[in-house]
């Protein structure tokens, strides 16, 4: 009987994520949003870039031409979007009337500079929106004068609480069971799609979990995390002589739209951006707050400095 419910709501659930990824009825709408830019538009822009050098012409538009025209627009909060429109515009310029060997565009050391300038425009970008946001009466961000990640949220002990009786609400079990064993490991989100059920064991009264491979480790690097937290899940969900994955019927698209959801109907900071990143973000916040040493915190989440872990458990 529960297999049943199980496979009805990830079914219901597939349908509901189509329609939300712009099957059908929407897709003109997403392929018009996304088509590319036309030749007037970067010949527009072009234009502009020109106009604030007061230099014509691709032979004689400089590469510090260029970055300083980028530096002066990020004081004045521009989008790092509007940084890689122009560099678009530039690039095509140079194809059309420079030969191979002078178009600075391609070269490692501008892409670097130019990567630096888009991620200061970035921060700066974030902090206008915030400030803007404080003055309509929205709640503001931690005043730690640290750049924010984005605006990501923290789905601390709480509002992980909030989020499973959500989830089991919806008919959605196997999420939250995966919800919680994700929590109580800071595991990330390929992590939780990939374990097996070899992968948990039993180690004084424990369990833990193994984890390999991923971009974030080394070639046969192994991780093997604890999971205190989630004994009576982890003691109902793993089976003796099961197979295969734990959670085979994970979407990741559901998930991130049901996150999503309940963060708007419980009020979650509206400023912030809420995935199923926030669940590792907020436990290293509880980590933190129930006075977990600096080390035990890192090994925790596999973090090898202490600023990547500050990183993570600044947020509220």
């Amino acid at each position: 009987m529960g297999k049943c419910k199980m496979s009805t709501s990830w079914l219901r659930g597939k349908v509901r994520s189509a329609e939300q990824r712009g099957v059908g009825r929407h897709m003109d709408k997403v392929l018009r949003k996304n088509k590319d830019k036309t030749r007037a538009d970067k010949i527009r822009d072009w234009n502009k870039l020109q106009e604030v050098k007061e230099k014509k012409g691709v032979e004689c538009y400089s590469e510090d031409d260029f970055l300083d025209a980028m530096e002066a627009m990020v004081e004045l909060g521009y989008h790092a979007s509007r940084f890689e429109k122009y560099r678009a515009a530039v690039v095509d310029q140079q194809l059309m009337g420079l030969a191979v060997e002078k178009r600075w565009t391609q070269d490692m050391a501008f892409k670097k500079r130019f990567g630096a300038i888009k991620k200061q425009a970035m921060t700066v970008y974030m902090r206008m929106k915030t400030a803007g946001a404080k003055k309509k009466g929205n709640k503001p961000l931690e005043e730690d004068g640290d750049v924010d990640d984005g605006l990501r949220g923290a789905i601390v002990e709480a509002m992980g609480i909030q989020l499973i009786k959500w989830l089991r609400k919806k008919g959605l079990g196997h999420y939250a069971d995966g919800v919680m064993i994700a929590h109580a490991g800071l595991l990330r989100h390929g992590e939780i799609m990939e374990a097996a059920h070899k992968d948990f064991y039993i180690e004084n009264g424990v369990w833990h979990v193994k984890i390999a491979g991923g971009k974030w480790r080394e070639e046969g690097e192994v991780d093997y995390v604890p999971l205190e937290d989630a004994r009576l899940t982890l003691d109902r969900v793993i089976k003796k002589g099961v197979s295969g994955k734990l959670f085979p019927v994970w979407d990741p698209e559901e998930i991130r739209a049901e996150i999503r959801e309940c963060a708007r109907a419980h009020g979650w900071d509206a400023n912030r951006r809420w995935d199923f990143h926030c669940l590792r973000h907020g436990k290293a916040v509880d980590n933190r707050l129930k006075g977990m040493s600096l080390q035990e915190r890192m090994m925790r989440g596999r973090w090898k400095s202490e600023k990547t872990e500050k990183h993570y458990s600044r947020h509220r």
